[in-house]
């Protein structure tokens, strides 16, 4: 069995150790840095294999897989004092952050893989992204969702960026389920109904073959039907220019 450790203990990494404690992956012990003394605490109460490092170096000397989610401008300062071990695997979850610009961190750890996990780890759910491949990492989070490996570093930094419209989707979903509320339907029921909707319909999406999306928009639309109109309409006022000049303003940064 394993040991991990985590240095940061924000809403990702809580969202991993939650998913882990819940799954079938044989755990000997989860360690935790004590930077957020309330999340930290939350877990250590909620799961018997977490505890609580008094300082980030106990974490990893009681680690054989060591979690990066710190903030990326704070790497040099909390990476630098630490004591790394050359048997570690190092996991790092740091956004616009290169493999190469934390190796010279983490010396003399030689294993560094950088992973993109989703806060829905948490129940076992959603993509999570890593690069390079290596089965210590790659079994950690087949056990939290569905591993893409990517086949390079800069196709990692193309899905991180597709993540920024998390918050555009659930602003999409509370639109919907908001309208339908004006419309007289009970909050619970228009935001269930709307939720599991899409969850069926991006399920769809994820199960066609040849991953030609743009085939089941035209499946969608009947001549003269409802969802004909609607795209219509959309269309008619801009369409999904808008998600694309999202996308590209996150990549410029």
């Amino acid at each position: 069995m394993m040991r991990i450790g985590f240095i940061g203990t924000g809403v990702i990494t809580s969202s991993i150790v939650t998913g882990l404690c819940t799954s079938d992956l044989p755990v000997e012990a989860i360690w935790i840095s004590p930077r957020n003394m309330e999340k930290s605490k939350d877990l250590e109460q909620k799961f018997d294999q977490v505890n609580i490092g008094e300082s980030n170096q106990e974490v990893l000397d009681n680690s054989d897989v060591v979690v990066l989610g710190i903030l990326p401008q704070h790497k040099n300062k909390i990476l630098e004092p630490l004591e790394f071990q050359s048997s570690q695997v190092i996991v790092h979850l740091l956004a616009g952050v290169s493999t190469m610009e934390i190796l010279p961190l983490v010396v003399p750890a030689k294993d560094v893989v950088k992973v993109i996990p989703l806060p829905c780890v948490a129940i076992h759910a959603g993509p999570i992204v890593m690069f390079p491949q290596n089965k210590i990492v790659y079994q950690i989070f087949e056990s939290l969702g569905s591993v893409l490996l990517a086949e390079s570093e800069d196709q990692l930094q193309t899905f991180s960026i597709i993540t920024s419209l998390m918050a555009p989707y659930y602003a999409m979903l509370e639109t919907i389920s908001a309208w339908a509320v004006n419309e007289g339907i009970n909050r619970k029921n228009a935001s269930k109904y709307t939720a599991a909707m899409f969850e069926a319909l991006s399920l769809i999406a994820q199960n066609s073959g040849n991953g030609e999306i743009s085939e089941l928009v035209s499946e969608s639309m009947t001549p003269g039907g409802l969802n004909e109109l609607a795209m219509k309409t959309l269309e008619d006022h801009g369409g999904f220019e808008n998600i694309k000049m999202a996308l590209e303003k996150v990549k410029q940064g």
